[in-house]
């Protein structure tokens, strides 16, 4: 089955269009993904969220929700799944945002589907040839999803749900790690100026 069949698929806001000026008399500020927030392994960097100033009210079709899958519509193609810190931020037109019907498709499932080297490699076969590393926003409305019980995609989607938030404590505890020992050569270093 196709996956226009099993939610519906938009792709996000053209912000150029709503970019507040100087002049303008009301000014609303929204976090907003971009490019560099998606992780390539499939979560959000907090640390690169920017602020984003529209003219007016963004329609809520362009916001992100809970258990929305967002995903990039360049290499390398990552999804993310939003949760609830990650609620009403403005998805641009360099993403789709795909709302599962989840009584026929789990997020957490498709999220993991999205994510897997064969759907990116199907991805990359329908690379737009006017836009270097882009597919057109059909190619995620055309994907075959194999029609499996909810009840085992919910046996892949928690699985994969905790894989991902041990893999993204173990990115912190590394990051944390890296500081640390480079804390530690630094003062060592200046200890030996010292003498």
């Amino acid at each position: 089955m196709r996956l226009t069949e099993l939610a519906n698929i938009n792709t996000g806001l053209v912000t150029a269009r709503k970019q507040a000026k100087v002049t303008d008399q009301e000014i609303i500020k929204y976090r907003t993904l971009n490019l560099k927030v998606i992780n390539e392994k499939g979560y959000i960097e907090d640390n690169l969220v920017e602020e984003f100033e529209a003219n007016e009210r963004i329609k809520p079709v362009y916001l992100t929700k809970v258990r929305d899958i967002v995903v990039r519509l360049t290499y390398p193609f990552t999804a993310v799944l939003i949760d609830e810190a990650h609620e009403n931020m403005i998805i641009p037109s360099h993403f789709v945002v795909i709302r599962p019907d989840k009584e026929r498709l789990l997020p957490e499932y498709l999220y993991w589907l999205l994510n897997t080297e064969k759907v990116k490699q199907e991805l990359q076969q329908n690379i737009n040839s006017t836009t270097i590393g882009t597919v057109k926003p059909m190619s995620y409305a055309e994907l075959d999803i194999e029609q499996i019980t909810l009840q085992e995609q919910a046996q892949i989607g928690e699985i994969y749900m905790l894989a991902k938030k041990e893999l993204y404590l173990l990115d912190q505890i590394m990051g944390q790690k890296e500081l640390y020992y480079k804390e530690a050569i630094n003062r060592i270093q200046k200890e030996m100026r010292k003498k």
